[in-house]
């Protein structure tokens, strides 16, 4: 999910639309003319548009015709609306349909959380890759680790120390720690604290995670897709009916 995630996020910024258009699905809608689905599987795509003639001498909005389809991965037609009205109120209706729509398929329409753009956003921009290319040949560990060397040398000027690094890393799980604890556990989010997805947050958080292990691998010398194929190689031998047996877990 997080792939499609990333896959939407750089489609946007290639097209140089501002973060905070992208974080209220009408104006995305009347900027882009297409919203997605935070799974990545359904696109609703404005199709066709004609504006009615409106006398000027009432003329306070544009009376259209908005016509927009729902299409998934295959490109297959799923659903199509129509609506007629001002435009705020077609992409308002457009964006309506397209909620209830995802909500059968228990999905949400993907709005972008940041602030501001940042320059993780601007380097996923620059290695911009379609989301079947994404799905088909999924980067290998070496080549994150690569990249996050590119970046470090280059905009981040150096590697923190292992032991700022090892900080930031506690801090970063903490604040998925947190986010986790108050959508799931006992805990509550304060008021105007939660975001608006939560699962964006929690995935944006783990990224931070990840680019933290990726920098202390770095700066080790350590090779993640060895240590990621020893480590299964030990789960796959050590543990093969450990977890079966579990009790617990049955």
């Amino acid at each position: 999910m997080n792939t499609f995630n990333n896959q939407i996020s750089e489609d946007y910024f290639l097209h140089r639309i501002k973060p905070e258009y992208q974080k209220e699905a009408n104006i995305l809608l009347a900027t882009t003319g297409v919203l997605n689905s935070f799974s990545g599987e359904y696109t609703l795509a404005i199709i066709n548009c004609t504006m009615k003639p409106v006398a000027l001498s009432s003329m306070n909005h544009q009376h259209c015709i908005y016509k927009a389809s729902v299409i998934d991965q295959d490109d297959t037609i799923v659903d199509t609306f129509n609506c007629e009205g001002s435009p705020n109120q077609c992409f308002e209706y457009l964006t309506h349909c397209f909620e209830q729509l995802l909500t059968k398929h228990k999905d949400q329409i993907y709005l972008k959380q940041h602030d501001e753009l940042t320059v993780d956003d601007i380097s996923i921009a620059e290695t911009f890759k379609s989301p079947q290319t994404l799905i088909d040949k999924q980067p290998s560990l070496s080549v994150v680790q690569q990249e996050v060397d590119e970046w470090i040398s280059t905009l981040g000027v150096r590697y923190f120390s292992e032991l700022t690094n090892l900080s930031n890393l506690i801090e970063e799980v903490g604040e998925v720690a947190r986010l986790i604890g108050r959508e799931y556990g006992e805990q509550s989010f304060k008021k105007g604290e939660k975001p608006e997805c939560i699962t964006t947050a929690i995935s944006d958080e783990l990224s931070d995670v990840l680019f933290i292990v990726v920098c202390l691998a770095n700066q080790l010398g350590i090779n993640l897709d060895e240590a990621f194929a020893n480590n299964m190689d030990k789960k796959n031998n050590r543990d093969t009916s450990r977890h079966k047996n579990n009790s617990k877990l049955n």
